[in-house]
């Protein structure tokens, strides 16, 4: 396999990418969109109904295995998150065609609420034979109400300490590498909360030889007050959690103007505030592989395949090789903007160039395919 600092040089001669790191400021339309809640390419998730249980009494901790600490991540990760639904047919054969380039699996099935109970679908079949092929695996938990249930959680000590014993017989009993919670939405004033409840996971999993990592909002700078952002404390969750994958995705989105999902100026800024304030082997850079379409009537999330198809039904091809172009229809002006090969790979050296952790892509299914042909 080919990791991703051995694809640095390769990558940097082919697209000549600048890795001079320039602070710039946020994007007001991306201030616009952290006052709600955000949900990334929602709309692309309207079909990936997730399997609910009835939530279960809580249990008692695994005994701690002998070994004490996290399991080792190697570096130069390249992760996938799977949005598919636990119970959809065909999940080893689409996961398989991912590989060699694909390190690890962040599975998009739980839900926590405020008591502290995990609910959800596993495919462990699907999860047995990725351990066998060596991939990592973390059990993506959620809950996309935001601070209505996050607050009472972290407030209770009684849910606290349920939601870490239900996230440990999450992972311990479906083979999962680690946990990774994906607590977007939580209130400013839960900050320290938050840092506390994650501090206190890390030692119970680390404990268990289990892994916690977090996916948490870009930010370039820190900013406690923000809606979006304030609850996450870079640099202390940084020292407790293994892995941090910053979403560096949705910087213009559909309750925004129109403008790149993910620009490289932007890119550079989030990650050189985020190396600034945990280590760089810590550090996954969220990718995205979806765009979106504006227009006066509204506007839409995109996969790879239907921007593509925009751009051939409107003789945009060569427009499109840069992610970016206009079409109209009805005499309507639409614009899009989306991430292909070119983009992604710009990514890629920047995350080799600071030697993160690795990246990961939000999600599998949606993304240009010919990213694989350069990580294989």
């Amino acid at each position: 396999m080919l990791g991703l600092k051995s694809l640095l040089s390769w990558a940097a001669g082919l697209l000549a990418v600048s890795l001079v790191l320039v602070l710039t400021a946020v994007a007001p339309e991306a201030r616009a969109a952290a006052t709600k809640f955000i949900t990334f390419d929602r709309a692309l998730l309207a079909d990936a109904h997730l399997a609910r249980s009835a939530p279960r009494a809580p249990r008692r901790l695994p005994a701690p295995v002998a070994a004490v600490g996290s399991q080792g991540l190697p570096p130069g990760l390249v992760m996938g998150y799977l949005a598919d639904s636990p119970t959809a047919p065909g999940a080893i054969a689409f996961v398989k065609q991912y590989l060699p380039a694909l390190d690890g699996l962040i599975t998009f099935w739980y839900t926590i609420n405020s008591a502290g109970q995990v609910s959800g679908g596993t495919n462990t079949a699907l999860i047995r034979w990725a351990g066998q092929h060596h991939l990592v695996t973390f059990a993506l938990v959620r809950n996309n109400a935001g601070a209505p249930v996050f607050t009472p959680l972290l407030a209770s000590p009684a849910a606290r300490a349920a939601a870490i014993r239900n996230l440990l017989a999450l992972v311990t009993a479906n083979g999962y590498t680690g946990v990774n919670l994906d607590w977007e939405g939580i209130a400013p004033q839960d900050r320290r909360q938050f840092t506390a409840f994650v501090q206190a996971l890390a030692r119970v999993f680390h404990a268990h030889g289990k892994d916690v990592t977090l996916s948490i909002p870009a930010e370039t700078a820190s900013d406690p007050a923000s809606s979006w952002t304030g609850a996450y404390d870079y640099r202390a969750l940084g020292r407790a959690a293994d892995l941090l994958v910053i979403m560096a995705y949705d910087q213009h989105n559909q309750n925004s103007a129109a403008g790149p999902v993910a620009s490289p100026s932007w890119v550079q800024a989030v990650l050189k505030y985020a190396v600034a304030t945990m280590p760089p082997r810590k550090v996954v850079l969220g990718v995205p592989g979806y765009g979106y379409v504006w227009s006066t009537a509204g506007s839409q999330a995109l996969t790879w395949g239907q921007a593509e198809a925009l751009a051939h039904q409107y003789g945009q091809q060569m427009a499109a090789a840069r992610g970016h172009f206009r079409y109209k229809a009805g005499g309507v002006t639409h614009t899009v903007y989306f991430e292909n090969q070119a983009t992604f790979l710009t990514k890629v050296a920047m995350a080799t160039g600071l030697q993160l952790a690795g990246i990961a892509l939000w999600r599998l299914g949606i993304e240009d395919p010919h990213i694989w042909s350069l990580l294989n």
